[in-house]
């Protein structure tokens, strides 16, 4: 999957608000998610997401490791305990906003996505566009529902 050419790492960090996914074991059902992302001292992330899940709230730390760092948009993430650590998974930045206001994250053979923005709305136009764009990677506009915030 063809990530986007160039992220500033630095410009990426923060708190990005998950707008959409397609559904997967995790994040299905939850309201409020959002990732933090932090640069270690060592070159990796920790990133941590928050949600309300059933109705109690709920945070995963994981740790990114940038793998190509000509373009720092391609990178694998582990899950910190209690889940299996030893596993790694694809994290493919394949959009970003010339501001980094939004942004979107695939995943091989489109069985997950994410759709982020730093604000917990995103405008419905800006949207749509998105996912325009994202049918040139193969997800389909039906794959991604929106997430709650309020």
């Amino acid at each position: 999957m063809k990530t986007v050419d160039y992220v500033d790492i630095e410009r990426f960090m923060g708190k990005w608000f998950v707008t959409a996914i397609v559904p997967n074991m995790i994040e299905n059902g939850a309201t409020n998610a959002s990732d933090i992302y932090e640069l270690n001292p060592d070159g990796t992330i920790a990133i941590t997401y928050d949600a309300i899940k059933d109705g109690k709230k709920k945070q995963i730390k994981q740790k990114g490791t940038i793998i190509n760092k000509e373009s720092n948009a391609d990178w694998t993430i582990q899950m910190k305990k209690p889940y299996v650590p030893f596993l790694k998974f694809p994290f493919k930045i394949i959009l970003i906003d010339p501001n980094y206001k939004y942004m979107a994250v695939g995943y091989p053979d489109n069985k997950m996505g994410w759709i982020m923005n730093r604000d917990t709305n995103m405008d419905e136009l800006v949207y749509e566009d998105i996912l325009v764009k994202l049918e040139e990677f193969g997800y389909s506009k039906d794959q991604f529902v929106k997430i709650l915030h309020n």
